[in-house]
């Protein structure tokens, strides 16, 4: 197996299991199922699981179809990784009335006195995976021609 090919599979596990471990993580007593959650909340955080999970299953066919353009789909499927991964860490900036705790307001784990999210944790595997695949599948061998044809991969 090349790296090239090795980076697609990798990226199909990274959007295949956000999209899956998202549901039963969220669709939970402290998310989705929890009774102070306002209902159009659950709506709009419900809409986005199955959003994820389509987007994710685009980017998987995307990668692994026919094209002549495959560095696209490398570049969509990295692209959907980090549109869904990267807000995790500025989402409070921008809602400052957000927080990445899911919990017991008033028991935000901490780790060396410091408040420790594991969602946050979650989010940060997912972007590093997510960026050794890109630099992975990147630069899989495709060299134009001077006539801008494709003459084939090495």
């Amino acid at each position: 197996m090349n790296r090239h090919q090795f980076g697609k599979i990798l990226l199909t596990l990274v959007l295949v299991a956000g999209a899956i471990i998202s549901f039963p993580l969220d669709w939970s007593a402290n998310h989705l199922l929890n009774p102070a959650w306002h209902p159009h909340a659950r709506f709009h955080g419900a809409l986005l699981l199955f959003l994820l999970s389509g987007v994710s299953a685009t980017g998987v066919w995307m990668l692994w179809r026919k094209s002549k353009e495959p560095e696209v789909a490398i570049r969509a499927a990295v692209c959907i990784s980090a549109s869904f991964w990267t807000p995790f860490f500025y989402i409070t900036f921008l809602l400052p009335s957000s927080t990445p705790w899911a919990g017991d307001p008033g028991a935000v784990p901490r780790l060396a006195g410091s408040p420790f999210y594991p969602n946050m944790l979650v989010a940060g595997v997912f972007l590093l995976f997510t960026g050794i695949a890109w630099w992975l599948a990147r630069d899989f061998g495709c060299k134009f021609a001077a006539d801008g044809k494709a003459p084939g991969f090495k």
